[in-house]
């Protein structure tokens, strides 16, 4: 089993000879995975109100029943006469 410091000098290399596109995916993966692991710890802060809600609406999703932004930002524009 590799050692923490071997396993750093192995990413590096690894990642020093990536492409920039490639660079940049690595980058939004890791970026992503440590933002994930703070997530966690924000969910436990969250109120049952809040956990509550957040879920029905992955549950709504789901169900396929979401709008586009477009639509709801389009509507409420009207609605409320804003512009932009």
């Amino acid at each position: 089993m590799m050692k923490a410091a071997e396993i750093k000098v192995d990413l590096f290399k690894k990642v020093d000879s990536l492409k920039p596109n490639q660079l940049k995916q690595v980058y939004g993966i890791v970026q992503n995975y440590l933002n994930g692991l703070n997530n966690v710890e924000e969910w436990e802060h969250l109120s049952c109100i809040q956990k509550q809600k957040l879920e029905e609406g992955i549950e709504q999703s789901n169900q396929g029943l979401t709008r586009p932004l477009l639509e709801i930002t389009t509507r409420l524009r009207k609605k409320y006469k804003l512009n932009g």
